[in-house]
């Protein structure tokens, strides 16, 4: 196992030189980087970690914050596994670890975020969840402790870097083409109508029906574990003659699918649907959805590095990064045009 000075000399560059490579820093090009990391890869060298600890006073380990599991469709949910592997990847490559945090009511979540920083066993956090007056999300900003937000904040906006998809723009792009197939009656379907991304898109979409001079209507709730919202959903389906349905995401636009086939109403040929995501599920059963695809392993490794800028102090202000999206059209959007003609 080599030193700092037999890699320095393998690499042909200072000692110092491996020393600012091992705490990535800015002021080393890239190549100079590359070259660093291939001596340390032929000499077999493996970083002091608790030396770095105490010169960095970094512990090279990130949290990251799940939302809280308060239904099965959450637990389901291919994002946040998605978006875990893109954060892990970046992670590994950047010399750090990471750290989940998880459990049922938010309350308990920021006991666990509280613990894990004041243990000492991270340096920051990236939050996979926004939600208003969020006790997380409070104490971090009171504590002066690094995150960022995988989401649009609506609260906190000032105070908080995030990194997100522009779901407003999404919504209303998934207006705008379902109109162009034909469809003026569209309703707006989630599972939560607390989130802020909900909230963003449900936006979106009164924008898009509004700029098309089409009548918007209340969101429709979707909660298979209440009867109520199942008979109103329908209700609301029926009564406004619905043709084409924008959902919050694959998972419940699975299982809507699957509920409407118990009142005969089929997809596409009597309701089409518009999804968020693209995650796995989009393609498994026919008909395939149309969904956003919103650059899940962008998001990751954009919210790492944001993270990261702010743990090394290499970025003190707040920002907003925007990843954009692609709306990939499938099987479960019907042209109503082509079937009027």
């Amino acid at each position: 196992m080599g030193t700092i000075k037999d890699v320095a000399k393998e690499a042909g560059v200072n000692p110092s030189s491996v020393s600012r490579v091992l705490k990535n820093s800015s002021s080393i090009s890239q190549k100079t980087k590359d070259r660093v990391q291939q001596a340390m890869t032929d000499l077999g060298y493996v970083p002091n970690l608790a030396a770095q600890m105490l010169a960095s006073g970094l512990t090279h380990c990130v949290g990251v914050v799940f939302p809280p599991l308060t239904s099965p469709d959450r637990l389901s949910e291919p994002f946040f596994m998605e978006i875990l592997a893109a954060i892990n990847n970046e992670a590994r490559r950047n010399k750090f670890t990471v750290s989940i945090a998880t459990s049922n009511t938010l309350t308990d979540l920021k006991d666990q975020v509280q613990l894990m920083y004041r243990q000492g066993r991270v340096d920051g956090f990236i939050v996979l969840y926004s939600e208003r007056r969020d006790p997380v999300r409070q104490y971090l900003i009171k504590n002066k402790i690094p995150f960022v937000i995988v989401g649009a904040p609506v609260d906190y906006k000032d105070e908080t870097t995030y990194v997100d998809n522009d779901n407003q723009l999404m919504a209303e792009t998934a207006v705008t083409y379902l109109n162009q197939k034909g469809h003026k009656q569209i309703l707006f379907v989630t599972n939560d109508q607390e989130s802020d991304v909900y909230i963003e898109r449900f936006i979106g979409y009164q924008k898009g029906m509004q700029v098309l001079g089409l009548q918007s209507y209340d969101s429709a709730l979707f909660d298979s574990k209440q009867a109520s919202t199942l008979e109103a959903f329908v209700k609301t389906v029926q009564k406004k003659k619905i043709t084409a349905l924008l959902i919050i995401g694959d998972v419940v636009s699975l299982r809507i699918i699957q509920f409407l086939s118990y009142y005969g109403i089929a997809v596409p040929e009597d309701m089409s649907i518009v999804s968020f995501y693209n995650s796995s599920y989009a393609t498994i059963l026919h008909p395939y959805l149309t969904t956003f695809d919103i650059n899940v392993n962008r998001l990751g490794r954009a919210s790492l590095n944001c993270l990261l800028e702010k743990v090394q102090k290499r970025q003190s202000k707040d920002q907003k990064v925007i990843v954009p999206f692609t709306l990939k059209k499938r099987e479960s959007v019907r042209n109503l045009k082509k079937a009027r003609d």
